[in-house]
């Protein structure tokens, strides 16, 4: 257990769920900093589906210890697919931009998950959409293929320097935005947790994708909540390669324990499925930190 905890000295988790936040979270972002220094751990990216968390975890990054790095999703409450949003949240010291997640065309059309249970966040955002004047589901999709918006978006990604992710957009949505962030020299993109059924994204597809140089994230969340089968999941992660893998926590859910047991649950179960320390650290440790590499 020692030189297990050794290799993953440093490590990131670039999707967590810290509060505040309009739903319970099961820590806040000063509790998870503390957990994250106590075990020898570089840091997490914190994740609202509602705001940017940049002035959040700006102000807890004073000091030396594990460093909580800001993003920004791209969902109806920041205006959608907004480069002003995007702009602002990384002069205030974002590092990663979703695209949109639960204002996603794909979730909000098909908002019931197949197995597991509900997201924490399903009933405020069922209450938020229903609001008048909150938007339609967003579409990075128009006629003549990605929107005019997207690509404005991916301008201000590429100028800063930030890691996109695809958020809950579908298989076709995906593969598009992978095509216009090459278009546009972008080179890091994580393909976020696409083995949650509503997304439609075989293990072909996460292949192909990860061809195209994308990042293929696997969850911690989905594996406890009976959404992504560890088989399944270990099989993803050598059909894929390690070196185009991230593994997450996903973690925040009041249920679902401490922010910090991503990695920590992850690591453990990794070794006991005979993945060598150096694997371990790859997933963990190395993949996160150059899929963040041009944070500042």
């Amino acid at each position: 257990m020692d030189e297990l905890r050794e290799a993953l000295t440093g490590a990131i988790d670039l999707h967590t769920h810290p509060a505040p936040d309009i739903v319970p979270r099961s820590q806040t972002v000063a509790e998870a900093v503390a957990d994250f220094a106590a075990a020898g751990f570089a840091g997490f990216v914190a994740k609202s589906h509602v705001a940017s968390t940049a002035s959040l975890c700006a102000a807890h990054n004073a000091g030396p210890g594990a460093r909580a790095f800001g993003a920004i999703v791209l969902n109806c409450p920041v205006g959608g697919l907004n480069p002003g949003a995007v702009e602002v949240a990384a002069l205030l010291g974002a590092r990663v931009v979703w695209l949109p997640t639960v204002d996603s065309r794909r979730q909000r059309e098909h908002p019931v998950q197949t197995a597991g249970p509900p997201p924490v966040w399903a009933a405020a955002q069922s209450k938020l959409s229903r609001r008048s004047g909150y938007g339609p589901p967003i579409s990075v999709l128009g006629d003549g293929g990605v929107v005019p918006e997207l690509h404005d978006v991916l301008d201000v990604v590429k100028e800063h320097g930030l890691l996109l992710a695809t958020g809950h957009l579908d298989r076709d949505e995906v593969f598009a935005v992978l095509d216009a962030a090459k278009e546009h020299g972008i080179e890091r993109v994580v393909v976020t947790h696409p083995d949650l059924p509503r997304q439609r994204i075989t293990l072909d597809d996460q292949i192909e994708m990860a061809r195209r140089g994308a990042w293929i994230e696997k969850t911690l969340a989905s594996v406890i909540e009976g959404k992504l089968p560890l088989d399944s999941a270990f099989r993803g992660i050598h059909a894929c390669g390690l070196g185009s893998t991230l593994l997450t926590g996903d973690l925040g859910q009041p249920h679902n324990g401490p922010i910090v047991d991503g990695i920590r649950r992850w690591g453990t179960t990794l070794r006991g499925a005979d993945f060598s320390l150096g694997e371990i650290r790859r997933l963990l440790v190395t993949n996160p930190t150059e899929a963040l590499r041009g944070s500042a």
